[in-house]
């Protein structure tokens, strides 16, 4: 009985050890996070950032006036428009017209600077929360490397009819195109590396991107599921995340 008293004592004061270590550390972090935040100017703080960031921006503003551009995608794109015929209630067939054109694309992407934004810091790190990614209407297209072709049915005689109508359809087809859910993706990590560069330039200018100050930037797009999903910004997705280790790219 004496026994299993003296081991539960032990028991206590080993717990009491471990217990008294942790909130040792965990109070060495905070105050670490805190002196780090006590450090920035008040302008660069939580409750000041955006709006610091939207007084000053006007000063960086590229010579484009509202729009930053982001991201530059060049792709072959290919468009074909059918022409099939019947007569007598589709009882008889005369064949389908086939045209297609091939033609390079160059998409370009931008976000608005006039849109809202969301910036906090937490610790030494700025969250962003980005104005959404728009395509710049229209896509240019490098015609001098434009193939056509087309055929008639083998009843029909409008195979020139048929592509003209289908050159008419180009520009609306790729404005359609460049705002797709699947090129927005292939040009998002490189868009979220721009607006990165954007505000770690941003910093600079207001001589913040130091290691003992602002040293990382997590970027999120304002449609992206992560910019919903954020409580305060105090949590996001590590692949967001830009560190001031080495120059941005």
């Amino acid at each position: 009985m004496a026994t299993a008293a003296l081991t539960g004592v032990a028991a206590l004061i080993i717990l009491g050890i471990v217990a008294s270590k942790f909130l040792f550390v965990a109070t060495d972090a905070v105050k670490g996070g805190m002196k780090v935040l006590s450090e920035l100017p008040l302008k660069f703080q939580s409750q000041h950032i955006t709006q610091t960031f939207r007084e000053s921006i006007t000063q960086i503003t590229p010579t484009n006036g509202d729009v930053l551009e982001l991201a530059v995608l060049e792709s072959d794109e290919t468009i074909t428009k059918f022409d099939m015929r019947t007569v007598f209630n589709d009882l008889f067939y005369l064949g389908t017209t086939v045209s297609e054109i091939k033609v390079p694309a160059v998409y370009r992407y931008h976000l608005k600077i006039s849109d809202a934004w969301k910036l906090e810091t937490h610790g030494n790190v700025v969250t962003v929360v980005a104005p959404i990614i728009r395509p710049s209407l229209p896509p240019a297209i490098r015609t001098e490397r434009m193939e056509k072709k087309s055929e008639s049915g083998w009843l029909m005689f409008n195979k020139d009819q048929n592509l003209a109508e289908l050159e008419k359809s180009i520009t609306p087809t790729l404005e359609k195109r460049a705002g797709s859910a699947g090129k927005i993706k292939q040009v998002r990590e490189g868009c979220r590396k721009a607006v990165a560069e954007f505000v770690k330039t941003w910093l600079i200018k207001e001589d913040q991107w130091k290691k003992d100050k602002l040293a990382a930037i997590v970027v999120v797009f304002a449609d992206e599921p992560a910019a919903k999903e954020l409580d305060g910004l105090k949590a996001m997705p590590a692949t967001t995340a830009y560190e001031s280790g080495a120059p941005l790219p």
